[in-house]
Order: structure tokens, then C-alpha cells, then sequence
């Protein structure tokens, strides 16, 4: 009971220390700078969303090919396929009305026939265009609240293979073009982590999928918009990190506010609970396996000692 009690003040600490860091993010410089280059971003239709959802699961920042030059000075690499949306398109058409006075009454010529005119008449209809996302394109950096982990982890290796036994989905590691670290495909049912990252951060991103794994994300029972699922997704990383002694706070804090839709991080707040049990759910799963790989780690360093003796004494004789 003891212990429990002692997870659960853990528990609490971390949740202190997540609220505060995303908040103290809103004030700072480099949250100023990131919400002036967000704004310039285009705001898409809820059926457009879905468009861009379904052709690129893993799509963040989206415009069209000029609006990357023009307003980010970045170019669309070559043979990048356009993400396909609809944009609306006016057009004006001549039709011919008849006429009536200003009682509502047919105004007749001279032959008793209703008289009509020739007038243009604008219309809007929805047209094909091609978006790209940020993954798709180079040049001038993108300003960021998120810095990437560079640190080094102790039991790396352990870590990792630990993260790939307790996912629920397989996890590959594969050379991603672009911004993106890593991402969770529903419908095929893995996990994909960028190679070749920093230790600290792999190990970040392998839990951010994961979360999205274990909650469900993507499915056909998943009521939730996309900031609240990245909501949700980093905040149990980071909640999980700090409960296995690492701290992805550098990269957690900005990702987490980046994707909030106000000041008050009401995703945080409104899915505070299932955060909280999914991130307790994870970091047991982790520190069960450490424990079972200590044992074996003890067993290994004596018999390895065990070895190096014999070998040292048969040298002496």
C-alpha cells in the first residue's frame, strides 16, 4: 500500500511539473515567433482535413506550392506528389429572366408577350488543388517550439527493445523525409520511427507512438481531433519518461503547447484522467520488464566474472 501511495505522489509531481511547463511556454519569445509563422498557415475545412488525413496520414503543416516560396522561402522537392483538396472557384454564367415591375407583375411588349433580359450571374463551385506538406519541401527552417533531444540514455538498448515488446503494434524504423520523427498508421498497423535519431529522442518518439497505439487513435471509435490526439499522445511521453528517470521536457513542453488550441491547454485538461492512466499503464509495462532484465544482468556480470577468473588462474598455473 505503501508503494502505491508513493507511485501515486510520483504521479502527481509529474502532472505539477507538465501543467507548468507547457504554461510558462505561452509566454515566451520563441512562442511569439512560432504563432507569427503558424498564422500564415491556411485554415482547411473539416472535409478538406479529411482529405489531407486520407492521402497523408502524417501530414502537420499544409499550403500550396507558391505560398511555400512566397511566404516561407522553401521549395517543394522534386517528384513530391500534391496532397489533393478542394477550393472554391466562382464563375459568372449569362442567364435570361423574365421581367416583372415592381408590383410583381409580368411586364409585357407590344405583342403581349412577358418581356426578359440577358443577366450575369456569379456561382461558386469547388475546383481541385494540390497542397504539400512541410515533410515535402526544404529551405529556411521553420520556426519551433519543440528542440530535439540530443542526450544520451542510460540502458538505451534495454529501453528500446522493452518499448518494442509492450507496443501493441510492431514498430520499424525507416529513413523519413522530412520533419517528421516518427508516426502511427492505423489502418496498417505500425509504428514508424525515423533512424538514425539521438537516443533520448527515439526513445520519446517510440512512446508518443505508442500512446497513439494504445488509445486507439484512428480508428473508427476515435471521437477526437487531431491536437487533442497529439495532446494526449505527448503528454503521456512525457509523463512516461519521468517516471522511468528521463526528461524529454526540452521537446514535450513546445510540441504539447504547439498543438494546443488555447492558452489553457483544455485538451490536457479535459483528458487529464485518461492521460494519466495510460501514461501509469505504459510506465508500469516498462519498469515490470526492468526488473526482470536486472536480475538476468547480475547473473550475466558474475558469470562473466566467473569466466575471467577461471581464465586468470589456468594463466597462472
Amino acid at each position: 500500500m505503501a508503494e502505491r501511495k508513493t507511485r501515486e505522489e510520483k504521479m502527481s509531481a509529474v502532472q505539477q511539473k507538465l501543467e507548468n511547463g507547457v504554461r510558462e511556454i505561452f509566454s515566451s519569445e520563441k512562442y511569439k515567433e512560432y504563432i507569427a509563422a503558424m498564422s500564415k498557415f491556411p485554415r482547411y475545412s473539416i472535409n478538406n482535413c479529411i482529405l489531407i488525413a486520407s492521402q497523408y496520414p502524417e501530414a502537420s503543416l499544409v499550403c500550396g506550392y507558391r505560398k511555400w516560396q512566397k511566404e516561407f522561402n522553401r521549395v517543394v522537392n522534386k517528384g513530391e506528389k500534391g496532397i489533393m483538396i478542394l477550393a472554391p472557384s466562382k464563375g459568372k454564367v449569362e442567364v435570361e429572366e423574365e421581367l416583372y415591375d415592381e408590383n410583381h407583375k409580368a411586364v409585357l411588349d407590344e405583342n403581349g408577350k412577358q418581356k426578359t433580359e440577358i443577366v450575369t450571374k456569379e456561382y461558386q463551385t469547388f475546383i481541385p488543388v494540390y497542397v504539400f506538406d512541410v515533410s515535402q519541401t526544404q529551405g529556411d527552417p521553420l520556426p519551433l517550439l519543440a528542440t530535439e533531444l540530443q542526450e544520451q540514455v542510460e540502458s538505451f538498448q534495454d529501453i528500446k527493445r522493452i518499448l518494442e515488446e509492450i507496443s501493441p503494434v510492431p514498430i520499424y524504423y525507416e529513413d523519413i523525409q522530412g520533419e517528421a520523427k516518427g508516426y502511427f498508421n492505423f489502418v496498417e498497423q505500425k509504428i514508424v520511427i525515423k533512424e538514425s535519431l539521438p537516443q533520448l529522442q527515439t526513445i520519446k518518439t517510440m512512446i508518443h507512438e505508442i500512446a497513439h497505439a494504445t488509445l486507439g487513435h484512428g480508428s473508427k471509435e476515435d471521437k477526437f481531433d487531431q491536437s487533442s490526439r497529439e495532446v494526449q499522445a505527448e503528454s503521456v511521453a512525457y509523463w512516461v519518461a519521468q517516471m522511468i528517470g528521463l526528461d524529454t521536457s526540452e521537446y514535450s513542453f513546445g510540441y504539447i503547447s504547439g498543438w494546443s488550441k488555447d492558452k489553457e491547454v483544455s485538451e490536457l485538461k479535459e483528458h487529464l484522467e485518461l492521460i494519466k492512466e495510460t501514461a501509469d499503464k505504459i510506465s508500469q509495462a516498462i519498469e515490470e520488464k526492468l526488473k526482470e532484465i536486472k536480475p538476468e544482468q547480475e547473473a550475466s556480470k558474475v558469470y562473466e566474472q566467473e569466466i575471467n577468473y577461471n581464465s586468470s588462474h589456468r594463466a597462472r598455473k
